[in-house]
């Protein structure tokens, strides 16, 4: 789906990322046929930088097909690779409300298992999500969990984190979801027209990986600086408004079980400074 700034009503971000950095490292990107896995695996081979996708489907994108959860094949895909952007995971708050212990064994064992296996003096980012702050549901749970396995293992080499928003227009999100009702002349649906959710583009998405994989914070948690949230009713109404169809019929679904109102990004905002320009490190509360 084409990227709009239009429907966030905001100028595009840059973090300064460079997939050129990685060129003479051998890169691997877990979760490599989804929206985020893929296009930063395509990023990386249009740089010339030697990758290698990983994941239990088959896409263009992959070059190594199977099951992270499985040790042996886990072993053999981490062998020999400097850099790990691990961007696998189980990614909808409604399914892991659904199936908790396959939550908690991608989200955070699988996660734990990659800090241990992965070869000494590596390089590993593990993609977070914003959930992760002040957790709600067993998604958000699980991913904070993870946080805190990934910032304790920086003697096995350096092991960051990035929190990211929603991803506007990623697979299964809400604006392929609105624009395949909208197609079937369905009502566009709606949880809460009082939520309000933070937003990147697929584009930001990767150039901040990038960015933070190569100048970030060993044990930090990086956390893009998005100004205001959005309004999922404003969204919504600009969504129709591109369309032409301002008046097409919204159907109020109600907020599922671990979803939030109001998510946040930071649970100290707007975090100590960081070396990338738009992001920041937040500090997490132990208890939490």
């Amino acid at each position: 789906m084409p990227e709009s700034f239009d429907l966030l009503d905001r100028e595009p971000i840059s973090f300064g990322g460079n997939p050129a950095f990685f060129c003479g490292q051998d890169v691997l990107v877990t979760g490599a046929a989804g929206t985020i896995g893929s296009a930063l695996v395509r990023a990386l081979r249009t740089a010339g930088v030697s990758v290698c996708g990983v994941d239990r489907r088959s896409a263009d994108e992959v070059d190594s097909q199977g099951d992270l959860c499985d040790a042996a094949f886990l072993r053999g895909v981490l062998a020999g690779h400097s850099v790990i952007f691990h961007a696998a995971a189980l990614k909808h708050v409604d399914r892991a409300e659904l199936d908790p212990d396959l939550a908690w064994r991608i989200n955070r064992d699988l996660v734990r298992d990659i800090c241990d296996a992965r070869q000494l003096g590596s390089r590993l980012l593990f993609v977070s999500t914003d959930k992760a702050a002040f957790p709600l549901g067993v998604m958000g749970q699980s991913k904070r969990e993870a946080e805190g396995i990934v910032q304790g293992n920086g003697e096995q080499g350096p092991a960051l984190v990035v929190r990211f928003p929603n991803i506007l227009g990623s697979s299964d999100s809400v604006l392929p979801i609105w624009a395949n009702q909208m197609s079937s002349d369905q009502p566009l649906t709606l949880t809460d027209p009082e939520a309000t959710r933070w937003f990147l583009t697929e584009s930001e998405a990767i150039d901040l990986l990038l960015a933070v994989c190569a100048r970030g914070e060993s044990g930090g948690i990086h956390v893009p600086q998005l100004g205001d949230s959005v309004s999922m009713a404003d969204l919504l109404h600009r969504f129709l408004a591109s369309h032409q169809r301002p008046d097409h019929p919204v159907k109020i679904t109600g907020l599922r079980p671990g979803e939030k109102q109001h998510e946040v990004l930071f649970e100290h905002p707007p975090g100590r400074p960081s070396k990338i320009s738009g992001v920041g490190l937040d500090q997490v509360d132990s208890e939490a």
